[in-house]
């Protein structure tokens, strides 16, 4: 897809959080949602895929190892395919590192400061530098089961929205704050709610999924990924994308909501 005209924004990988049992901060999954939570702010977000238990990246599906993983580590994961998610993640390195990038087997993988994993492997890997951090890139598949899957915001959006029945703006917070969705308001009277592709199969992604509000009232779910909402059935729309309005909305709504995604998404470059 040509390149979006909003920034893309890196997922932000979060610190450790003493009082869990985990080296990285526990989350709310989406079976965590039942009780609302009046202070967001005190609950640490998801932001993206995290590890389940431990697991192993594989140069492809059934490959042999790069490697392991820790869990709970914050992974960027590109859509499911016959059972594997193709996934990356970055670690730190030196300086040393950057300029030689081949690593060896047994290097210790740190992220955020915190042990993340070990290499199986002598490889060679793809570097990057912002001028402050210097970091390596694993591209590689791993299993259906070693992802979380209420960290995958697809499957949490429709456990959120079957758990909940308050469907305004307030209501909301908690998903928001969780999956740390950011606010568009360039479909105005539309505003959404919502998150990056992970940029694994497109270096310049365009949204994975956004609550799309009318009157500070949900109305439906933009996504680039298969969703499943209950009382509800996806209308496709240009450029891969579809909505799932909620039941009882307004057919003009759905129309002008349509009429206007399509327009924009088609003119952007």
């Amino acid at each position: 897809m040509k390149k979006i005209i909003f920034v893309f924004c890196a997922i932000v990988l979060v610190a450790c959080d003493n009082k869990s049992g985990s080296k990285y901060n526990r989350a709310l999954d989406s079976t965590q949602f039942n009780t609302p939570q009046k202070n967001t702010a005190s609950v640490n977000p998801i932001v993206g895929e995290r590890i389940s238990g431990s697991a192993t990246v594989r140069s492809k599906p059934d490959g042999s190892p790069v490697a392991s993983l820790l869990d709970y580590v914050p992974v960027r994961c590109a859509s499911i395919r016959k059972g594997w998610f193709p996934v990356n993640i970055d670690f730190e390195i030196t300086a040393d590192e950057y300029r030689q990038p081949l690593f060896h087997k047994g290097r210790k993988l740190i992220v955020n400061g915190i042990p993340a994993g070990t290499l199986l492997t002598d490889i060679k890997l793809p570097v990057s530098t912002n001028g402050d951090k210097m970091w390596a890139t694993i591209d590689g598949f791993t299993e259906q089961k070693s992802i979380r899957q209420g960290t995958i915001i697809e499957v949490a959006a429709a456990n959120f929205l079957h758990q909940h029945k308050d469907y305004s703006l307030t209501g909301l917070q908690p998903f928001i704050h969780n999956f740390q969705l950011e606010a568009d308001s360039t479909l105005a009277p539309y505003a959404l709610f919502y998150n990056y592709e992970s940029g694994i199969d497109d270096p310049s992604p365009s949204y994975r999924l956004a609550l799309i509000c009318q009157g500070n009232q949900l109305i439906g779910v933009l996504h680039s990924r298969p969703l499943t909402i209950e009382g509800t059935s996806p209308r496709r729309l240009q450029r891969g994308f579809a909505v799932n309005f909620l039941p009882g909305i307004d057919g003009f709504l759905k129309e002008d909501f349509c009429k206007k995604f399509n327009s924009f998404i088609v003119s952007v470059d």
